[in-house]
């Protein structure tokens, strides 16, 4: 059986949704659905892949773009449910933008609670989230960095919370690629790749930026 290409078949998708939003076809869900399914399917590969995964956050956009259409047809909330799940599993360092894909599975996940007339207590865990990262970009827009909680057990530079950070980490990260382009992707890669990127973020943007090596000096890296 032929693989599918993905990045083609989102083209496709792309194409027609965008003839519908002009006017120039006639609105199809199925096809704006397309979309979301291309973007979520690219994500996972390119993170599956360790590459290209500077677009994963495009892709996140637009997927919510087209998700929030989706989301106004009941039939449609359980698909759009689990797409924007399998979205912030293969996003990362771009807490504003999961707060939005967050408040979208809220909305959700509301809808359904409300149309099944039963309470989900999903609704508590993803408001917790939304609060724990809310008050993180809060205390980095403030410039209050040393209130900044780790998302996880691992220590990171409180910068990556930090606006100026989320606006240029995607073209940071393509450059630190191509960059390494003919580094092999094997044990050690992510010194090197950490290296890169911190030449880049100081070079071009004047980000100075601590990598988790440096961050967590007890932890081994591979």
């Amino acid at each position: 059986m032929e693989k599918t290409d993905i990045r083609k078949e989102l083209e496709n998708a792309r194409k027609l949704s965008s003839e519908m939003r002009s006017g120039k076809r006639k609105p199809d869900i199925d096809t704006y659905w397309e979309v979301v399914c291309g973007d979520v399917l690219l994500a996972e590969e390119n993170l599956k892949k360790m590459e290209r995964q500077w677009e994963i956050a495009g892709l996140a956009r637009e997927m919510i773009e087209y998700a929030t259409i989706l989301e106004g047809y009941d039939h449609m909330l359980n698909s759009i449910y689990n797409a924007v799940s399998r979205m912030l599993k293969a996003l990362s360092g771009h807490p504003r933008l999961r707060v939005s894909l967050l408040r979208l599975q809220y909305l959700i996940v509301s809808r359904l609670a409300s149309m099944t007339g039963h309470e989900i207590n999903l609704c508590e865990h993803i408001e917790e989230d939304i609060r724990f990262y809310s008050r993180n970009i809060e205390a980095a827009d403030e410039g209050r960095m040393e209130d900044i909680v780790p998302e996880g057990c691992l220590k990171t530079d409180p910068v990556e919370w930090t606006a100026g950070w989320e606006e240029v980490i995607d073209e940071a990260d393509r450059k630190a690629c191509e960059a390494l382009k003919d580094v092999p992707r094997g044990m050690g890669f992510c010194h090197a790749y950490w290296i890169e990127l911190g030449n880049v973020l100081e070079r071009d943007y004047g980000i100075s930026w601590q990598s988790p090596a440096s961050m967590n000096p007890e932890t081994m890296f591979d």
